[in-house]
């Protein structure tokens, strides 16, 4: 199980809007509709199954530091499946919470996600250079 959690990116953009999404509806108590959680749960099994299959496809070796460029799988439909797995996972606990709160959370994790993912756009095309910027013309960002 540890390699596995080695291998998957924790965001803290997320886990933090999270958080502060979780405390507000705790003192709150205020909850969308019912009909919410049922959605809520295929949005977060979506999310857990994308986040599995990133992982998988991208192997071995340290998330932060790769050795090459991971274009099959999850990543020949986008290059940061990770992240969009993560954004349904924060997604969905929001519709299963029945949580306008968790919801609310998600505009500015997303944005600063974004900010992170750019970043690491720039280092991978600075160490992989012409794969790289191939990849990035025939693969969307995020979806």
């Amino acid at each position: 199980m540890s390699a596995l959690w080695d291998r998957t990116p924790h965001p803290a953009e997320h886990a933090v809007a999270m958080t502060a999404g979780l405390l507000l509806h705790a003192r709150t108590h205020t909850r969308l509709p019912v009909g919410f959680a049922p959605a809520g749960w295929v949005v977060l099994a979506a999310g857990l199954g994308l986040n599995l299959w990133a992982v998988r496809a991208r192997g071995a070796g340290a998330i932060d530091a790769p050795d090459r460029l991971v274009t099959g799988g999850p990543y020949a439909l986008t290059r940061n499946p990770m992240y969009v797995g993560w954004t349904l996972l924060h997604l969905g606990a929001g519709l299963t919470a029945r949580s306008p709160w968790l919801l609310a959370a998600w505009p500015p994790a997303a944005a600063l996600v974004h900010r992170a993912v750019l970043r690491e756009e720039r280092q991978l095309a600075a160490q992989f250079g012409d794969e790289q910027a191939d990849y990035a013309r025939r693969v969307p960002r995020y979806w």
